[in-house]
């Protein structure tokens, strides 16, 4: 029986080593479709967090990302900031948005709460599309020499992944987390027993934010250039839901599996336009309707069964 303990922490291991010797092969499109796997990854456990562990279903996750990448440009750009910082910066700004967009969308709950988040991502997008200070519609671009190689990119990406992944494991075991279950579970029981609910949500939302507005930032310094339709498009906030749902929801390794699962669909299916995206969906209704705990589950399922792996729980 594997120990209940370690065995998370040794998958996480497991998982990175493999990772981390993707640049030593030598293959520029295997890199490529790595480097997105771990940004997928690291993307998906900023939503996990609020969407999986939380119950707030943000629809807007979108806006996060986005803010990251221009906060990341505009620092890098604009004030001459070394790369790094502006990084950093980028993940401020996402986690300042989320401190703001709080106070009105807590208001809200379930669906309205998805709705209010989704109809705010959207209105941010339009003003970045008509504010001509970073570029309006056109976006703003890079210098050449700016930032890393394609491998600087994935070492740093795969760095959040892991990072993301191992937050979540740390506070799933606090105090943090037994609060954020509780609110899922039961909000009003919850608050019954003395969970300071804002303040709980707003710690999960603001940890979420961080880490997707680093994840935008890395993006961007990786794509050389941005623009607003596509950085605060509604497509990322959709597919990291996909992930997750896909994955497991409220679970450590679901999104991981989820990742993969799309990202190598992604691939495969480059040559057909939309069709990934058919696919995805029916997928993404079968998971629902047959596995609630998604494809993580069921691997979990599967692994019961077998004697050395009795047990396993992440």
């Amino acid at each position: 029986m594997m120990d209940k303990k370690y065995s998370p922490w040794a998958i996480l291991i497991l998982v990175t080593v493999v990772l981390a010797f993707v640049p030593s092969m030598g293959d520029r499109y295997l890199l490529f479709i790595a480097y997105f796997l771990v940004l997928n990854v690291a993307f998906a456990q900023s939503w996990n967090l609020v969407g999986g562990y939380t119950g707030l279903i943000s629809l807007g996750h979108a806006a996060f990302f986005g803010i990251g990448a221009y906060a990341a440009a505009i620092s890098i750009i604009t004030f001459e900031l070394p790369v790094i910082a502006g990084f950093i910066i980028g993940g401020l700004a996402s986690t300042a948005f989320a401190f703001l967009i709080s106070f009105p969308t807590f208001r809200f709950k379930g669906i309205y709460f998805a709705i209010g988040t989704l109809v705010l991502a959207e209105a941010l997008r339009i003003w970045m599309i008509n504010w001509e200070y970073i570029g309006g519609a056109q976006g703003m671009q890079f210098p050449i020499g700016i930032g890393f190689r394609l491998t600087g990119y994935f070492y740093i990406m795969l760095g959040l992944a892991v990072g993301s992944t191992a937050l979540l494991m740390y506070i799933l075991r606090s105090k943090l987390g037994v609060g954020l279950r509780a609110i899922r579970d039961n909000e009003d029981g919850a608050q019954n027993l003395g969970v300071d609910i804002f303040r709980t949500k707003l710690t999960a939302l603001m940890i979420s934010a961080f880490i997707a507005g680093l994840v935008g930032a890395v993006h961007a310094g990786r794509l050389g250039a941005i623009e607003p339709y596509s950085i605060f498009g509604a497509a990322w906030t959709i597919g990291v839901v996909n992930i997750v749902i896909i994955g497991g929801m409220g679970t450590i390794f679901g999104p991981i599996v989820g990742a993969i699962f799309v990202t190598l669909l992604t691939e495969a299916m480059a040559d057909f336009s939309g069709i990934h995206l058919i696919i995805e969906g029916v997928i993404l209704i079968l998971v629902i309707r047959f596995m609630p705990y998604g494809l993580w589950g069921f691997v979990l399922k599967m692994l019961r069964r077998i004697p050395l792996f009795g047990g396993t729980r992440a």
